[in-house]
């Protein structure tokens, strides 16, 4: 049985262990309600926190602002738990905001040509950035990666935290957005010559409120020219989602989009980009993990998953001399383990020397076992070599 194989059964067993060790964690809502100096009254807010933010007291998290939370918290707090669960995005915090009963005067805006919030709108940003957002770092253990989720009036609402000098939030989810005139014509300007990396996701459908539709469309045409690196664009018009199912379908879009770059390898990023590489395969993935840290400031080890994709890629591109880097690079992350001395011992058993690959693949007997890479299969393979070479 090759390692690959074993592979596949040690992630089926991790993933039972898991669901084993996990099964009295659960994610938890906390409700809240802090006094607003700039709206002179209390809010509601509903925190969720990640499954395990008790266990490691130095973890932090991104967080999502959702506004519109009486309905959409549930959306964003469900994707967000299930994807991180599974480790295909970090897990975050998620923040909703109750306007069920101030949603019109907390987003209202005077479409003129001076673009001004009505003053309850500018109390209710000033709630949000410099309240809200201070209240949740100083409580809560938070990142700096900050995602605006709105929809309809909210959805057009969060975009003056994009259009502000320095945007007060990294991602924006923007649903169905109920666009003014003006914000539409400032907000394409931005897009277009922003220096700071937004992640922005746009979204309609056939079945939306035709105003709606329409403008979002036309905004989205504006965009045809975007030629932004810093500015990472989505859009998506739905067939049959109405206005207010909409939501359903793009959040969870969005959000898995946003963090695609957390994801292991998979096979349309080995097949898309990895097997297509020019310069070095292990510095493809210790940039990927870097990325991961800047963008979203969470530090994620490097997977077994992803060292098994860039020995695939040595093997099929036959660029043996990769596996001394890759043996370093587990040195630094599985020093522990079986791993460094795996890789060393195929570089020089690829380009030539079997003599060392068979000493160093022997002297591996007291590291662990690691993803079906074993002591016993390597010693095995010094034998080979010793028989093959007479050693």
């Amino acid at each position: 049985m090759n390692h690959k194989l074993l592979l596949i059964i040690f992630f089926i067993s991790s993933y039972t262990l898991c669901s084993q060790e996990t099964d009295s964690i659960r994610s938890n809502n906390i409700y809240e309600k802090i006094y607003s100096d700039k709206l002179d009254t209390e809010r509601e807010i509903t925190i969720q926190l990640p499954r395990d933010y008790n266990v490691d007291e130095k973890k932090r998290y991104p967080v999502f602002i959702v506004f519109d939370g009486d309905y959409l918290f549930e959306i964003v707090s469900g994707n967000v738990d299930y994807m991180s669960f599974w480790g295909d995005i970090p897990e975050a915090i998620v923040v909703g905001i109750n306007q069920i009963d101030s949603r019109y005067n907390d987003t209202s805006v005077i479409d003129n040509i001076n673009f001004t919030p009505i003053s309850s709108t500018a109390n209710f940003f000033e709630f949000v950035s410099q309240e809200l957002i201070p209240y949740i770092n100083k409580n809560y253990r938070t990142t700096k990666f900050r995602v605006a989720v709105g929809h309809e009036r909210t959805a057009n609402f969060i975009n003056f935290f994009i259009i502000k000098k320095v945007p007060i939030m990294n991602g924006y989810i923007v649903v169905s957005p109920k666009f003014t005139k003006q914000m539409k014509k400032y907000l394409a300007q931005y897009l277009i010559s922003s220096s700071h990396n937004i992640y922005y996701y746009l979204s309609t459908s056939n079945e939306d409120y035709k105003s709606i539709s329409e403008d979002v469309l036309d905004f989205n045409q504006r965009l045809d020219s975007l030629n932004n690196k810093n500015i990472h664009y989505k859009f998506q018009n739905l067939e049959t989602p109405s206005h207010y199912t909409l939501p359903a379908y793009t959040i969870p879009y969005s959000i898995e989009d946003m963090f695609s770059i957390y994801k292991d390898i998979n096979r349309v990023e080995y097949d898309s980009i990895i097997l297509k590489l020019k310069t070095s395969p292990v510095r493809y993935l210790e940039e990927k993990y870097e990325k991961i840290k800047d963008h979203f400031g969470v530090i994620k080890e490097i997977s077994i998953n992803d060292f098994i994709a860039v020995e695939q890629y040595i093997d099929e591109t036959e660029k043996f001399n990769f596996f001394k880097d890759l043996a370093k690079l587990a040195t630094n992350k599985y020093r522990e383990t079986i791993l460094p001395s795996y890789y060393m011992g195929r570089f020089y058993e690829e380009t030539g020397n079997p003599e060392k690959a068979m000493h160093i693949y022997r002297s591996a007997y007291n590291m662990d076992d690691i993803a079906g890479i074993t002591k016993e299969n390597r010693l095995q393979r010094a034998d080979a070599i010793a028989d093959s070479y007479g050693y």
